[in-house]
């Protein structure tokens, strides 16, 4: 190592040189591309500003609710249930992000003498929000007090079976973003939001299944009705045929974009769960031998725009509404954690 005495008996040359060879390394170093640690997910939102959220929505709503709903775009008319609802525009909820996709907004109200907080859209990865942002909806409903949760998509299916407009009440999902190590759970845990490692078997609430199934029946809607499994994976592109044909050898039934973030984070805090998935491209067959794929497109599309009526996605608000009051007045149980 150099020393006083060595830089001493060197030559004003070859001081000369080594100070450009210092430089010389200097500039070599701030060339060389910066090392960016992400922040991970879980401390993206802490619990404490989470907290805060929840406490601006309760003051400001004069509710505690303990039913959450969040629906897919399609499935806004769900928030219709809500009477006399208090708008929370996200905007003005303290450390709330915002979202470009419009009037986004948390409804706060009454459904049935039951207390509902639900949010219309979601936020998805695939516009490019983290998946501790897309999960954040439910941990505010958390620490507002919800202890059950409906949650709906809009999907693909592919089980062949399945048509336009159905619903598929969910009783297990497969997910592969969260087998690629994408969790909005990555990081420190905080043990307040819940436990460090958690099961994600029986995530959907059997009971609440099975009390959809005999509402369904109930409505006339249970040729229409089915459980499945849902898989969630990337977006905004919907599936190729083989990828499609791939999942449904898998066991999945459905497939779509979202929602599963949500599980996870309602899963993780001990909050009950319903969802169903409504479906509304059909599932891709094998072209005949007179059939070629242009034609088959477009008849896929046409069903797609054709069958997914009002009605069909009125029974979708409907089968919500009447589950709410079969929870709240004929369950007492419901409420309570499992």
């Amino acid at each position: 190592m150099c020393n006083y005495d060595c830089c001493q008996s060197k030559s004003p040359i070859a001081k000369r040189l080594a100070a450009r060879r210092l430089l010389e390394i200097e500039e070599e170093e701030s060339r060389k591309p910066k090392i960016v640690l992400a922040t991970p997910q879980s401390l993206l939102y802490r619990y404490d500003i989470v907290e805060v959220m929840a406490a601006y929505i309760v003051s400001v709503s004069e509710i505690r609710p303990k039913y959450g709903i969040i629906s897919g775009a399609l499935l806004t008319p769900i928030t219709s249930l809500i009477e006399d609802p208090v708008s929370i525009p996200f905007e003005n909820i303290p450390h709330f992000p915002l979202s470009h996709l419009g009037d986004c907004k948390f409804l706060v109200g009454y459904v049935m003498g039951a207390p509902v907080i639900a949010m219309a859209d979601r936020f998805h990865q695939y516009d490019g929000y983290p998946m501790a942002t897309c999960s954040l909806p439910v941990r505010v409903m958390q620490l507002c007090g919800v202890k059950t949760i409906m949650l709906t998509c809009c999907s693909l299916a592919a089980n062949p079976n399945y048509q336009a407009g159905d619903i598929m009440l969910i009783k297990d999902h497969i997910n592969f973003i969260g087998m690629m190590s994408q969790s909005p759970m990555e990081g420190p845990s905080d043990p307040r939001f819940g436990a460090r490692f958690f099961p994600m078997v029986n995530a959907y609430n059997a009971d609440l299944i099975k009390a959809a199934l005999e509402i369904g029946k109930a409505m006339g809607i249970n040729k229409a009705l089915h459980s499945g499994v849902f898989a969630f994976c990337g977006g905004p592109h919907r599936m190729s045929v083989s990828e499609e044909s791939l999942l449904h050898r898998l066991g999945a039934d459905a497939i779509g974009p979202s929602l599963v973030p949500e599980v996870l984070a309602a899963h993780h805090a001990g909050i009950k769960i319903f969802a169903f998935a409504f479906i509304t491209v059909v599932a891709y067959s094998r072209p005949t031998e007179d059939e070629d794929e242009d034609h088959r497109t477009a008849a896929k599309a046409a069903v797609e725009s054709a069958e997914v009526t009002p009605q069909k996605r009125q029974a979708c608000t409907d089968l919500i509404g009447r589950l709410i009051y079969h929870m709240h007045h004929e369950n007492v149980d419901s409420n309570c954690p499992k």
